[in-house]
């Protein structure tokens, strides 16, 4: 017996699949929607660099309706989300966080507290996770996949960034994952290039990122909402 997929239905631009596995069991996913409306992304654009006419805006509009360009536009919007992810961070630990480039790690605390580091990455689908650095003798250790690997000491926690429907940051999500939890098996002194299913499903609710940020962030109170 074959699995079969069917769209159960189609709200805010998002398509809704029941995926039927052999054993009988279903599986809800969504994903992102194949057509987006002008209007939707010119929202979206908006969102990200202002209603203002300029050439960023412009390609940012084309490509949010273009599905081909969709994989660009997470690395296009990538700085710009650590920006908005260490805002975010800040805002809900109450702590100053610091936006840092040419380090493994994108935004630092930067207070007399305990350090926290933490590394952002812009995600729409699958939670992949190897680093961007070049391939070289001195990484020839972490590349044994194909994929550069990060070490389990380059930072204290992982931020993804998923964006919205139509990829703007209205009804985006911000999942935090510890780096105990991302580290490598069969090599403890790296972490995994790829976040598997099951560690997504546990990471993957307001709930439990409230639960990683509380406890690294060492904050005794309610998080703010």
């Amino acid at each position: 017996m074959r699995s079969c997929c069917k769209i159960l239905k189609c709200a805010v631009g998002i398509e809704t699949y029941i995926n039927v596995k052999p054993n009988g069991k279903s599986v809800v996913s969504k994903k992102m929607p194949n057509i987006i409306s002008r209007i939707d992304a010119e929202n979206s654009a908006d969102e990200w660099v202002g209603a203002g006419d300029s050439p960023m805006r412009t390609w940012l509009v084309n490509a949010i309706i273009d599905h081909k360009q969709h994989r660009d536009i997470g690395k296009v919007l990538a700085y710009v989300a650590e920006i908005h992810v260490n805002k975010w961070l800040s805002e809900k630990t109450g702590r100053p966080i610091k936006n840092v480039v040419g380090e493994p790690y994108d935004g630092i605390t930067d207070d007399d507290k305990p350090i926290i580091r933490n590394q952002i990455k812009f995600r729409m689908d699958k939670w992949h996770f190897e680093t961007t650095r070049r391939n070289s003798i001195k990484n020839a250790d972490n590349n044994a996949t194909g994929h550069v690997a990060y070490k389990n000491d380059e930072f204290d926690m992982l931020a993804i960034f998923i964006p919205g429907p139509t990829f703007g940051i209205k009804d985006s999500k911000i999942r935090c994952l510890p780096v105990s939890a991302l580290v490598n098996p069969k090599k403890p002194d790296q972490l995994i290039t790829s976040i598997n299913e099951n560690i997504r499903k546990i990471y993957n609710t307001d709930e439990k990122t409230d639960e990683v940020i509380k406890h690294l962030y060492h904050i005794p109170s309610s998080l703010p909402g």
